[in-house]
């Protein structure tokens, strides 16, 4: 089918066409599948491809479609799963060697919720070691390389999913994120990534020890903020398997988007973020700022008066959940850890009680505090990362020269990467990243929109109207 070109299709153009039987979904896959091919050696972004499982799943999809069954915007549509998530019979590996045998005999409930929605798995994604990092520089799955630039990192841990989406080597793709690990490499990938409220996507079938059970969420990478909300719509909502999803109905993601945002205010902690970003980040995040101002929004400073408590509550809480599955590999097969993981795991067990119970009951205050700044602005803005995407070599060697000075990516209060990103985890509110413009350089560059808990609607409105009005999504890695 000629028409049929990755760099232009989304869901949002793509599920008419489908429904109407003017796409079909074998040539559809069959067309992703040879970009795969083509470009997946150079980017590293699949770990495993199941082309026979897909093909087969595309003609069922087009049979279904011809007897009038069709389920929904998500039917027929290509979707890859970051190699956390259980996919029935396929290796699921957490980036870890002490995986990489292990093929479940079931699905992720986001898996099961997809296929339920016709969408048709194309392979797992490459991602960092255990999730336990920002740059997906496996040691032993190999680096998934940028699309933008492939001499730097995508980021992580969800970096082939990221890169996938990017490449255009899929439409959706579903990461997990402890930390950032959606948004991180969503900002450097250029795409949009979604961390929803906590609870409000099933965890059931991650892997144990990727991340921890008071932090984590799953969510979509796409490339546009309406594909994201039309994602949301077919994983989220309440799961029996999981005991910690929430309970409240699902609504219709993509009902607000479009309408206006004149008299919304946003809301801006200047405190914090402002020393995370360099300058190129700082202006990119002052036009966008500017760009939501145009659109009729006003711009208010808030204050969270125990900011600066974020990097320890969630170090002190999210290592000490994770652990508890990794001390059985960590007794009897610490040889399988890369030498940084098995070392900060190890660290890790030197946290005391008191230190995991004293930083809960902190974590109830900065939610509190987040809570009352919500009740005054409809959402709030940050930068996603405070740098651009680094190269491999940077990373290697762990800083980089920006505006004249050496900036480390490891500090005492956490990853440079992570910084802007993990006080939505602790919180556990919504958090989306779209894409806010580019380095001199033409790397890309996030902005986080931030709602109040189960507020994913209003996230996307306001990040719609950003995304419509700025045009950034119109730019595509060059790709040969």
């Amino acid at each position: 089918m000629p028409d049929l070109d990755p760099t232009t299709l989304t869901i949002a153009s793509l599920a008419p066409r489908i429904a109407a039987r003017e796409v079909s979904p074998v040539e559809l896959i069959a067309c992703y599948l040879e970009r795969i091919k083509r470009l997946n050696p150079a980017i590293n972004a699949y770990s495993t491809v199941m082309e026979d499982d897909a093909i087969a799943a595309a003609r069922q999809a087009e049979d279904e479609i011809a007897r009038g069954n069709h389920r929904g915007p998500l039917h027929g549509v290509p979707v890859s799963i970051k190699d956390n998530l259980a996919v029935k019979g396929y290796p699921t590996t957490a980036g870890s060697k002490i995986l990489a045998d292990w093929k479940p005999d079931f699905d992720a409930t986001v898996v099961t919720r997809l296929r339920e929605a016709g969408a048709i798995v194309l392979g797992k994604n490459n991602m960092h070691e255990w999730a336990g990092g920002g740059t997906t520089m496996n040691p032993y799955f190999g680096t998934t390389h940028n699309p933008w630039d492939t001499s730097r990192v995508p980021g992580g841990s969800s970096g082939g999913s990221a890169a996938a989406v990017a490449a255009d080597l899929c439409l959706i793709s579903i990461g997990t994120d402890n930390a950032g690990s959606v948004r991180n490499p969503a900002a450097w990938c250029g795409t949009v990534g979604l961390k929803a409220t906590y609870g409000r996507v099933s965890r059931y079938g991650g892997v144990a020890g990727t991340g921890g059970f008071s932090s984590d969420h799953f969510g979509p990478f796409t490339k546009t903020v309406e594909d994201c909300a039309l994602v949301l719509a077919a994983i989220a909502g309440e799961d029996p398997n999981d005991p910690l999803c929430s309970t409240a109905p699902v609504p219709d993601y993509t009902e607000a988007l479009g309408s206006p945002v004149t008299g919304m205010k946003v809301g801006v902690v200047k405190s914090y973020f402002d020393e995370l970003m360099v300058g190129e980040v700082a202006s990119a995040f002052q036009e966008a700022l500017a760009a939501l101002e145009s659109l009729g929004m006003q711009v208010k400073e808030i204050t969270i008066p125990h900011m600066d408590a974020v990097p320890a509550v969630q170090t002190a809480t999210s290592r000490c959940e994770n652990l508890v599955a990794h001390e059985p590999y960590i007794r009897t097969r610490p040889r399988d850890y890369s030498r940084e993981l098995l070392h900060r795991n190890i660290a890790s067990l030197t946290v005391p009680a008191s230190a995991y119970v004293t930083s809960q009951r902190v974590r109830r205050v900065i939610c509190r505090e987040f809570e009352e700044a919500l009740e005054d602005v409809q959402v709030i803005v940050a930068p996603t990362v405070g740098i651009a995407a680094p190269t491999i070599d940077e990373c290697k060697q762990g800083f980089a020269e920006i505006d004249g000075r050496r900036v480390p990516f490891r500090h005492p209060s956490g990853s440079i990467g992570t910084r802007c990103t993990i006080p939505f985890n602790v919180t556990g509110l919504p958090a989306l990243s779209v894409c806010c413009g580019f380095t001199d350089g033409g790397l890309p560059l996030g902005l986080q929109v931030v709602g109040a808990c189960l507020d994913e609607g209003r996230v996307f409105q306001v990040a719609h109207a950003y995304e419509q009005a700025a045009g950034w999504v119109e730019r595509k890695p060059g790709l040969a």
